[in-house]
């Protein structure tokens, strides 16, 4: 399990530890006999626990040995021992070559760093650094301050400031970068108590003022977390579990020997953190706060110290075991932070001695420890602080003296995954912000965890914040979609709550929020009270009611749901596994992605265009898991299957979505080009009754055939014929030619119910319907209903101008078939006197049709009229004359068609006047009703054969006529054909001499023309130019131009008569 462990480095020394440090590859070790021990202190590789063994011991003093410092540039150790500080020089420690700071006399603490004034930087902890760096020792003494270092002497020169108090403690800014030397640190924290703080500012510029003080702030400290309180399960022991509830408890009163002197450690970025009590609390080097919360402690820790991103606290904790809390020890814990978050990452107790208790007096950091530039170095597990306990019973602390122990990290990145593992993202987002994520594979960096973190959010109902993450990441929406319910939104993509954290890629195990049961925590709580009470009580400030309060809300933070003030009322409601509606802000935050992975997925089809949804298979055959699959990228990065996917995917849930939290939206995006499952939506549609979408969203598909059966069951529901077919047919003209079969099939109910609304879906002003191809069309109609065929024919020849001569030739004969239908039947004798005067007007302004194909239907005796019109289109205009003289005896409708055909046969008039006057044997004779036969004279057609050649006597030839007159005419009966004749020869004789003096006249006037164009002269002398090429025409040939007599070079003839033609127009 990844963590931290501890081992014994130097069990049982037989001695006291007082003080320790270590450097390089040494550790120095000061005992309370005064002597001073250096190991060896070096880390095989593979060996977790570094190696240490004695090189030498110096005996510098009978008093105890409090601090010890190195000063790696002057190659010497500090070593403060009854308030004296020393320094020796190494490795030799010789005390005739001692140093004692005489200055700083009565000294309690001392800190020392190095600084740069010309910007050196170090490599690493062994190579030499430049001449501009130098070294600053800062000596606490009695009321006073003393700083070595900072000036031209160097540390023979110190600088003293009086103090109202003693300083106990003193940090020194945090380095800004991980391998440079700083510059002079312009202010240091001098701690008096474990309440009282100021800055110390140097300013070596100025000689009258180069040291002064200022307070830090005064303001109320920031409240404490209950994160800082609380550990995962099993990760500590005794009064540290649990104590989410006791924030502001205030410390341990009388638990065990604390220490009076303050405690304070610097972080990263300037930051310091000072213990205040049982608080800690941050402050910049303005003595400001940095963070809105502080770091809690059960009780006043007795050590600290900082390796980022961590930080370690020993604090004096009561064993849960212990019946009587009276007579109980409390047992130094060391406890764990991580920084960033200030979340109690482990707590780990020390083993307990046989017999009293134990007491922690140092915590330092190995100088390998600290933060590397080289990111492996801060990823691998090393030991990462050095802990000196000692026995509180006096004869055991002589018989076995002090223990220095390892603490041990794991890997960073095993530590990433256990907090995962443990539902605490946000610990290992601050773990890997602070230690920086070079190195770490992308399941442990920042992107991959906030993801992760976001899924969290969504199950504590932070969903706009955990929106917000998806979006700049660009996580897949099918995941996103997984998280919600899935009768009405995910559907096949939904996981059990228990898998949402592997789903997004997270270590097996992974949980949604940490573990902390309630049983547990209630004991834990009620054993603290009861410890605490045993202890002497609570202070006034902290009562047991307000503990139980506090209590209550920590449990109802950690039940995962938001709740005001008062507790007893949900803020935001909390996604459960078994609602199938999400709450209001759920389907919000999800609209908000959906809307913004929309726009963003037009952009990325203006330059990657989508294929066609038909060359794939649909997405409802794609597993859950091949759609949870989809990268997680930018859209301009996906493949155009991988976006056809990934859009499918936002469509179909923004519909879904649409239908539970803003119906009225559905119908517009069901309009537009989408690209929704269908099969994964139509059910929800069919179920809130929005079937207009629903055929909206089939249209836009092109999945006309579930369109139209649709309509068809909506239709069968309705009894006004308005609202009966007119969608339909709406439908079914707006398809077009290629969906032909469909409209014929799908049309048929409707002909078959009302042919005269049905025709419609054929004749609308629609440029699909105009497209549609007539004749498959009028084969369709002819088979099912011949008046919808006459329609829809008389439409595309009247309207719309068809001419080919199937269409005419089919009108023909459905107009003759709907005459022979109504035939006979003496109650439909008007329709068929309408039906035939239809088809006689067809066949009369119709040229397109073939009369030989209808003229084959008609029987002998059938129609004449039609056969009559039929035979003249064919040329027969004889046979049609005859039937129009003898059959149907209309001289008028005879002599009506000679006018029409005049203009194409000058000889019909005298065509008819020969079936007048000279009929032949076979024309003499007609048949009547009665089958009887009667002989009809010639002289009973004399009558209209004179009206014949008295109305259009222009139009016949004299000689011919009166050839066919009979001799015994009366002239009377000629007079007006013959005066009619004489005047048209005459006029056509005088016309035809107007028209012969008139060319005769125009042509005397051109020859009168010519002979004055001939008779004019131009005269060229040697000044004359020209006028084209503005040179003198000379000897030149040249042309003469008319009407005005320009005269140019003959070469210059072409160019300026164009010139001359388009100035004149």
């Amino acid at each position: 399990m990844a963590g931290f462990s501890i081992h014994p480095l130097l069990p049982s020394l037989k001695v006291k530890v007082t003080a320790i440090h270590q450097q390089d590859d040494r550790l120095y070790i000061g005992l309370a006999n005064g002597s001073l021990q250096i190991y060896s202190y070096t880390t095989p590789p593979g060996d977790e626990v570094p190696k240490v063994e004695l090189l030498k011991t110096h005996t510098l003093g009978k008093r105890q040995i409090d601090q010890i410092g190195i000063l790696g540039e002057s190659k010497q150790i500090i070593i403060l021992s009854d308030t004296v500080v020393t320094l020796y020089s190494l490795p030799d420690l010789p005390k005739k070559g001692s140093t004692i700071l005489n200055q700083a006399r009565s000294a309690h603490c001392f800190a020392n760093t190095v600084y740069t004034t010309n910007k050196g930087k170090k490599t690493d902890s062994t190579a030499t650094v430049d001449n501009g760096v130098k070294e600053l020792l800062i000596v606490g003494c009695r009321k006073k301050v003393v700083v070595y270092g900072a000036g031209k002497g160097g540390l023979k020169e110190g600088w003293e400031l009086n103090l109202p108090h003693s300083p106990r403690h003193i940090i020194f800014p945090s380095t800004p970068s991980l391998n440079s030397v700083p510059s002079l640190p312009e202010t240091i924290h001098l701690l008096f108590t474990t309440q009282t703080s100021v800055l110390l500012h140097i300013n070596p510029t100025s000689s009258a003022n180069r040291l002064n003080v200022s307070d830090i702030t005064t303001a109320p400290a920031p409240p404490s977390s209950s994160s800082s309180l609380t550990t995962e399960e099993g990760g500590g022991s005794g009064m540290t579990m649990g104590m989410g509830a006791l924030t502001g408890l205030g410390g341990y009163v009388g638990l065990g020997t604390k220490s009076a002197a303050p405690l304070g450690i610097r972080t990263v970025g300037g930051e310091v953190l000072l213990a205040r009590d049982d608080l800690g609390v941050f402050l910049s080097s303005e003595g400001n706060y940095t963070r809105t919360e502080s770091l809690q402690w059960p009780g006043s820790p007795d050590a600290l110290a900082f390796a980022n991103p961590y930080i370690h606290s020993v604090v004096p904790v009561l064993p849960s075991s212990t019946a009587s809390t009276s007579s109980a020890i409390p047992i130094p814990t060391i406890q764990i932070h991580l920084a960033p978050t200030l979340a109690l990452r482990q707590a780990i107790t020390l083993p307990a001695p046989s017999t009293g208790g134990l007491a922690v007096s140092h915590m330092i950091i190995p100088q390998g420890a600290l933060p590397s530039a080289i990111p492996a170095d801060n990823m691998s597990s090393s030991t990462k602080m050095l802990i000196t306990s000692t026995p509180t019973d006096r004869h055991l602390s002589q018989s076995e003296g002090s223990s220095i122990w390892a603490l041990n990290s794991s890997d960073i990145g095993e530590e990433v995954d256990q907090l995962v593992r443990e539902g605490r993202v946000g610990d290992a987002i601050g773990l890997v912000e602070a230690v920086g994520e070079n190195g770490l594979p992308p399941s442990r960096r920042l992107p991959h965890l906030k993801t992760l973190q976001a899924v969290t959010q969504i199950a504590k109902g932070e969903y706009q914040a955990a929106i917000e993450t998806f979006l700049i990441f660009n996580v897949n929406p099918a995941l996103v979609l997984s998280l919600f319910p899935a009768e009405t939104i995910s559907g096949r993509l939904h996981v059990p709550r228990d898998r949402c954290m592997e789903l997004f890629g997270a270590v097996e195990g992974a949980k949604l929020e940490p573990t902390n049961g309630a049983e547990k925590e209630e004991s834990t709580a009620k054993g603290i009270l009861k410890s605490v009470a045993g202890l002497g009580g609570l202070t006034k400030k902290n009562s047991v009611n307000g503990l139980k309060d506090m209590a209550s809300d920590v449990a109802s933070i950690r039940s995962g749901k938001s709740v005001d003030k008062e507790g007893d009322k949900e803020k935001v409601p909390i996604m459960k596994e078994d609602d199938p509606i999400p709450p209001r802000a759920a389907l919000e935050a999800l609209m908000y992605f959906l809307s913004d992975r929309r726009q963003k997925l037009a952009g990325a089809i203006t330059t990657n265009p989508l294929p066609k949804e038909s060359s794939y298979p649909a997405l409802s055959t794609l597993s859950a898991e091949e759609q949870h699959a989809l990268p997680s990228i930018p859209f301009t990065e996906l493949s155009p299957e991988q976006l056809l996917r990934v859009a499918q995917v936002i469509y179909t849930g923004l519909i879904k979505v649409y239908l539970v939290a803003r119906p009225v939206l559905v119908g517009s995006l069901c309009r537009i080009e989408n690209w929704c499952d269908v099969e994964e939506v139509e059910e929800l549609l069919k179920a809130q009754r929005k079937f207009g979408d629903l055929i909206d969203l089939y249209q836009g598909k092109k999945m006309h055939a579930k369109a139209l059966k649709m309509l068809h069951e909506l239709a069968e529901d309705e009894e006004d014929k308005l609202d009966r077919y007119p969608p339909t047919i709406r439908y079914l003209q707006k398809l077009g030619s290629s969906e032909l079969d469909l409209i014929l099939e799908s049309s048929k109910w409707v002909f078959n119910e009302d042919p005269a609304m049905a025709l419609q879906i054929f004749t609308a002003d629609e440029p699909e319907v105009e497209s549609l191809p007539r004749s498959d069309v009028m084969r369709f109609l002819e088979k099912t209903d011949q008046e919808a065929c006459i329609g829809y024919l008389e439409h595309i020849i009247n309207n719309l101008g068809e001419e080919g001569p199937d269409y005419h030739d089919k009108l023909a004969e459905l107009y003759h078939a709907r005459v022979k239908a109504v035939e006979g039947k003496a109650e439909d004798e008007n329709q068929r006197e309408e039906a035939y005067s239809k088809l006689l007007e067809f066949l009369e302004q119709s040229k397109q049709y073939r009369p030989y194909r209808l003229i084959s239907k008609l029987a002998a005796e059938e129609m004449p009229e039609a056969r009559a019109i039929l035979l003249g289109r064919m040329g027969k205009h004889e046979e049609a004359l005859k039937i129009y003289v003898y059959r149907l005896k209309d001289y008028n409708a005879a002599e009506a068609y000679c006018i029409r055909v005049y203009s194409s046969n000058s000889e019909i008039f005298l065509t008819l006047l020969k079936i007048y006057l000279r009929p032949t044997e076979s024309d003499s004779i007609i048949q009547n009703k009665e089958d009887e036969r009667i002989e009809r004279k010639s002289s009973s057609l004399l009558e209209p054969a004179l009206e014949l050649v008295s109305k259009h006597s222009t139009s016949l030839r004299p000689s011919p006529v009166l050839d066919l007159l009979p001799p015994l005419v009366p002239i009377q009966d000629v007079h007006q054909f013959f005066m009619r004749t004489l005047r048209d020869n005459h006029s056509k004789k005088n016309q035809s001499n107007i028209i012969k003096n008139l060319i005769k006249g125009r042509k005397e006037e051109l020859d009168r023309t010519l002979l004055n164009l001939e008779v004019k002269r131009v005269r060229i002398n040697d000044q004359r130019i020209c006028p084209q090429c503005h040179k003198r025409l000379g000897q030149s040939a040249i042309a003469v131009h008319a009407p005005r007599g320009e005269v140019t070079h003959l070469h210059c003839k072409d160019p300026f008569s164009s010139k001359l033609t388009s100035l004149r127009g």
